[in-house]
């Protein structure tokens, strides 16, 4: 999974050298929005369980270094909540559930193919990204069971890592833009992007495998400046 990532990441670099002249053209900006992010994990043992996506949000700065005006190099520091939701569904366990809200720094390299005329382009974007989990707050209801009774219990805490959390996590991404340049320096923009682990951020335990991936559909919007 890291080879065909890094493999990408090489790629992306690649195609933008080789489109490099002497047009060239750096920009920074600024971008934030909203999300949306499901995990995939296997339901072996847990049919109990289901999975739903929830929203959270993300931002970030970038740099774009433009070898002509179709084809640029892009590399965003970007901080992002990916969350989603756990519940059971047996009858007396309906209110009981979990939602995992995960803070992540990911660092996303993307080549970036424009097209269009002079002010408004449309953005088809392509590559890789590295991440690292900060922090993982959960909440939800919880419970306990005696002889006569189910109790249930509301909670709200910052969980701490153990050695089955894997942190760094590595995929490809990809998705549409469009840019609309205001004058020779000042553009605004909005694009959406789909990020897509190729990497477990759970190791699992000695006698079971238990891989979770998350994959995530985010709407930005931004201002850059071009110099």
């Amino acid at each position: 999974m890291k080879k065909l990532t890094l493999r990408i990441i090489l790629s992306t670099l690649l195609v933008c050298a080789a489109a490099s002249s002497a047009n060239a053209q750096w920009s920074i900006g600024l971008r934030g929005g909203w999300n949306l992010t499901s995990i995939t994990r296997s339901n072996a043992g847990r049919i109990d369980e289901s999975y739903s996506p929830q929203s959270g949000f993300d931002v970030g700065i970038e740099g774009r270094y433009a070898f002509k005006n179709w084809v640029a190099l892009r590399v965003d520091l970007n901080l992002m909540r990916r969350s989603h939701r756990m519940d059971r569904h047996l009858n007396y366990l309906e209110p009981v559930y979990t939602s995992h809200h995960n803070l992540y720094l990911m660092l996303p390299v993307t080549a970036d193919f424009s097209f269009g005329g002079e002010h408004l382009r449309g953005h088809v974007l392509l590559g890789g990204y590295a991440g690292y989990w900060l922090r993982e707050r959960r909440e939800g209801t919880t419970y306990w069971m005696t002889d006569y009774y189910v109790y249930f219990n509301d909670f709200n805490e910052i969980r701490e890592f153990n050695r089955e959390d894997a942190r760094f996590c590595a995929g490809v991404t990809g998705g549409l833009g469009l840019s609309y340049d205001i004058n020779d320096h000042w553009a605004l923009n909005i694009e959406a992007l789909y990020y897509y682990d190729l990497t477990s951020h759970h190791r699992g335990y000695a006698n079971l495998r238990d891989p979770r991936y998350l994959n995530t559909l985010s709407v930005n919007f931004g201002v850059s400046y071009k110099f």
